[in-house]
């Protein structure tokens, strides 16, 4: 863990509690904040900072939330059982990083890459092996981004694409509807289709086309490809590093009921076998809203509000990460990342940001595929995906030394991977999504336009707590 000892912090220990406490001036303004994940923990923090009372409420033994790093493998290794990457552009992240003493390490970019493989209808190789596909394959693909980027033209702001003029139609629609008017090869479409997957974790049938226009206005207007990074030995140490400047974050604490008032908000929690009552003057609510749905509001949330908790669509994920005793795909000419039509989805290297002699390939599954995985024991799922490396590069199980998976639609207090709006969600729920509804503030990377990024899950942290500041209380 990362120490903050230049906080002055001091240390005392209770099984329920984590407690610590600093010289600093405070005022009598409370705020409790639900979910210790980089959105409540980066809003603690400012507001702790700033001299607010505040207190954090962890559902979980741990913090992060979704920022859930492993490390069970050989030698050291560390690989991201949730949130994985940081973009060049991810200015909040980055400040993080540099304000924690951690290191930033490149991983490569989500667009395609010379070195990728895919893997269609029984037939593997590198992306560029036009005799295999029968086509110029990259080109057929970079089509696709050419498309995405003109559907983005009808998206004039990316922070409130509800107010689009095209909004209702492009929302009553799915990013299915979009592929299949795209005249490109099968297999290019095929490969849009698995990214859809990977990126937003949904069918594309079930995924709004204006939330995909509005993420290619935000991402995809230019063939410029961002670079991804990683921080060295491991994601969690951001949120591990806020908790351990924050005064009183209170873990194995469930939020079991909340209560809108005028002057302030009624929070009840769950520690042991007892039920605790806090009253402050603001709560931020800092929860996947698939775990918000367990909260009872006591009708006193609005009916829009509560319309959006309830409604609200997740997308499914799992991983599994196979540790090799050696990264036998770099005498292949392969970089980890491969697209597939196979159970798995798509695979990645995630330690592709260090040199090793040992290496981790990551599968990353989303979509229906990644509901039937979750389906499966932890021994089943690893079992599949090992299987499915081993098809394409025999003799590769062989190399295998360890695993690890996540099923973050079995995780209790996740319920699913991050949002996802199917058709009709936009425009129905984008404005509750971004705004708090009296004292009670919505943070996580649901409510966010940087929406499905850890990026985004502070900036709606910062957001809440300089509103807050704004109020003036």
């Amino acid at each position: 863990m990362v120490s903050c000892r230049s906080f002055g912090i001091v240390y005392s220990y209770n099984p329920a509690i984590l407690f610590k406490r600093e010289n600093m001036a405070t005022n009598n303004k409370t705020v409790t904040v639900i979910g210790a994940g980089l959105a409540g923990l980066s809003a603690a923090y400012d507001l702790h900072r700033a001299g607010w009372n505040v207190t954090v409420l962890e559902a979980r033994g741990r913090v992060g939330g979704r920022s859930y790093s492993i490390r069970t493998f050989s030698e050291g290794l560390v690989v991201e059982g949730g949130g994985e990457y940081i973009e060049e552009n991810h200015t909040r992240m980055v400040a993080y990083v540099k304000q924690f003493g951690l290191q930033l390490l490149k991983s490569g970019s989500w667009r395609a890459q010379w070195e990728d493989w895919v893997s269609f209808d029984g037939k593997t190789g590198p992306i560029t092996d036009t005799n295999l596909w029968g086509t110029d394959l990259v080109s057929e693909i970079d089509r696709c981004w050419d498309a995405l980027s003109v559907l983005a033209q009808q998206i004039s702001d990316p922070h409130q694409p509800q107010v689009a003029k095209e909004a209702a139609r492009l929302d009553a629609q799915s990013a299915a509807d979009w592929l299949q008017t795209l005249d490109v090869h099968p297999f290019a479409r095929e490969y849009f289709a698995i990214h859809i997957r990977s990126e937003y974790t949904t069918e594309p049938e079930r995924f709004s086309l204006l939330d995909l226009a509005r993420n290619g206005k935000m991402y995809y207007t230019s063939s410029e490809r961002s670079t991804s990074m990683r921080v060295m030995g491991g994601n969690d140490q951001i949120p591990r590093a806020l908790a351990d400047a924050l005064p009183d974050v209170r873990l194995n604490a469930p939020v079991t009921s909340i209560r809108l008032k005028p002057d302030g908000v009624t929070v009840t929690y769950k520690q042991a076998n007892s039920h605790l009552t806090l009253d402050s003057d603001f709560a931020i609510l800092a929860t996947p809203l698939t775990t918000a749905r367990l909260i009872d509001f006591n009708g006193s949330l609005p009916v829009a509000y509560q319309s959006m908790v309830n409604d609200v669509s997740y997308g499914a994920v799992t991983k599994v990460m196979i540790e090799y005793r050696k990264r036998f795909w770099k005498e292949k000419g392969w970089n980890g990342r491969m697209a597939t039509d196979a159970p798995i989805v798509y695979t990645w290297h995630a330690t592709s940001h260090f040199e090793h002699e040992r290496g981790i390939i990551t599968t990353y599954t989303g979509g229906d595929n990644a509901m039937k995985l979750s389906a499966l024991s932890d021994d089943e799922r690893i079992k599949l995906a090992v299987n499915e490396i081993e098809k394409v590069f025999p003799g590769s199980s062989d190399l295998v030394e360890n695993t690890a998976t996540v099923a973050w639609s079995n995780e209790p207090y996740t319920r699913g991977s991050y949002m996802a709006l199917a058709p009709g969600q936009v425009t129905a729920h984008w404005k509750q999504l971004n705004e708090p509804t009296g004292r009670l503030f919505f943070a996580g990377e649901h409510a966010t336009p940087i929406q499905g990024y850890m990026e985004g899950a502070v900036e709606s942290g910062q957001r809440a707590a300089a509103t807050i500041f704004a109020s003036g209380g």
